[in-house]
């Protein structure tokens, strides 16, 4: 005879009504989580592997640094350093007198708040790459004349900007937060399928979310709760591995018995 489901949490048995109401069983695909990551240029690419960032899975554990304005295109404030998601329109270069100094490209772009013009710095080969209809994520200050210095940038596939925050994450040469705020928006969906390391006695006990949740928030939402629930299952994990080690030590160096002593013979 199958056994009864029992309430989260609780000796009860589950009613017939809310054990059909539950969402459809979903199982990690740890597969997905170890999926090599693919990124371009090479550059880029070389530049990943420098910070490990060589699978979805440990994509989404780099964890952001701090967090930055986010903004759409008409609550930018001149002198402010922000990040915007913006489509472009039309974009063109043109040559630049200072000797030494490759082209400007300059760029139209909008969100669905309005326009403004975008200028990159020797980078002209972003003429060609980043053509009308590409959506954009645009790092940098805002000038007067409705004008945006991008100092990074990277494509999304983000339909609509927002105000708030966004993560500002830990990166080198070739590759940068930008970029790889791009990656994760990109790669998301993946977090589902994270092994969860803690029992659910142990989460509902410490009022924990799942290690999927905590991802997420830690990139998108609450970054402390998510930072903090990680940083619990460190630490957690660390201690177990620190009593194992002891306890191996403390069977390893116990001394072995010695025989029983021989009866004296005359």
């Amino acid at each position: 005879m199958m056994e009864a489901v029992r309430a989260f949490g609780s000796d009860s048995d589950l009613p017939d009504a809310a054990l059909r109401a539950g969402s459809p069983l979903r199982y990690p695909r740890p597969e997905r989580w170890d999926a090599e990551l693919t990124i371009k240029p090479a550059r880029a690419a070389e530049a990943a592997q420098k910070l490990g960032l060589t699978s979805v899975g440990r994509l989404l554990e780099h964890l952001p640094r701090d967090r930055g304005a986010a903004r759409t295109v008409s609550g930018l404030v001149p002198g402010e350093v922000a990040t915007v998601v913006v489509e472009v329109r039309s974009i063109s270069s043109r040559p630049v007198r200072r000797r030494g100094m490759r082209p400007l490209v300059e760029a139209l772009v909008a969100d669905e708040t309005g326009p403004m013009n975008a200028t990159f710095f020797n980078q002209p080969w972003l003429q060609k790459r980043y053509k009308p209809g590409t959506r954009l994520i645009l790092q940098g200050k805002f000038e007067a004349r409705n004008s945006f210095r991008v100092q990074a940038h990277a494509p999304t596939a983000e339909s609509t900007s927002a105000e708030g925050e966004v993560a500002t994450y830990p990166a080198t040469d070739g590759l940068s937060s930008t970029q790889i705020l791009a990656l994760i928006q990109e790669n998301r969906a993946t977090a589902v399928h994270t092994l969860e390391p803690l029992p659910a006695r142990l989460r509902t006990e410490e009022r924990l979310p799942d290690r999927a949740a905590a991802l997420l928030a830690a990139h998108f939402g609450s970054h402390e709760e998510g930072r903090a629930r990680l940083a619990f299952e460190e630490l957690l994990i660390l201690q177990l591995v620190l009593l194992r080690r002891r306890r191996q030590r403390r069977a390893s160096a116990r001394a072995t018995a010695l025989p029983a002593p021989s009866e004296l013979t005359r």
